[in-house]
């Protein structure tokens, strides 16, 4: 007696095989997706929807702005805790502004659960001082700045890394 040898095709199950994995994939795609929700872009300091309608009028304020003051940060990291943060508004010829209306946004860069906005604790001779930034997690920090100066009006964003002392 011989065995006849019995030849058997894989390439169906295969195929099943690679359309279920798919499936799976996607569905687990679709479930990461929901756990992480897409968080809103806070550079502008407005809803997406209000940038979106705006964005030429805000570019156009912002080059005016970049071409005729300068912005300097007086940190460049945080301590765990209370840290403080100094922003000196000069004009293109050093002489420093006086009269800017600045609004701070601290925020980390993958969430909006922790943004904290603030106006200056103090102003004088250019330099608008926060107190109070408690800085809890460490990592990387944004600090966005919004500086209205009369007519002009700018954006700033700044980066900043925060660790134990």
């Amino acid at each position: 007696m011989t065995k006849k040898k019995v030849e058997r095709n894989y390439w169906p199950h295969a195929v099943i095989g690679m359309i279920l994995s798919v499936v799976v994939a996607g569905a687990y795609t679709i479930n990461l997706a929901i756990k992480n929700p897409v968080e809103m872009d806070t550079y502008y300091m407005e809803k997406y929807q209000k940038v979106d309608q705006n964005i030429n009028e805000i570019l156009a304020l912002q080059a005016k702005f970049d071409a005729k003051f300068d912005v300097h940060y007086s940190t460049k990291t945080f301590v765990l805790g209370k840290n403080s943060i100094s922003i000196n508004v000069t004009d293109k010829n050093g002489n420093a502004v006086e009269n800017a209306a600045v609004t701070l946004l601290l925020s980390r860069p993958e969430t909006n659960k922790n943004n904290l906005e603030m106006k200056p604790s103090q102003a004088a001779h250019g330099s608008y001082t926060f107190d109070a930034l408690e800085i809890a997690k460490p990592g990387r920090w944004q600090i966005l700045t919004k500086i209205i100066v009369g007519e002009f009006q700018g954006y700033q964003k700044y980066e900043v890394y925060a660790a134990q002392e």
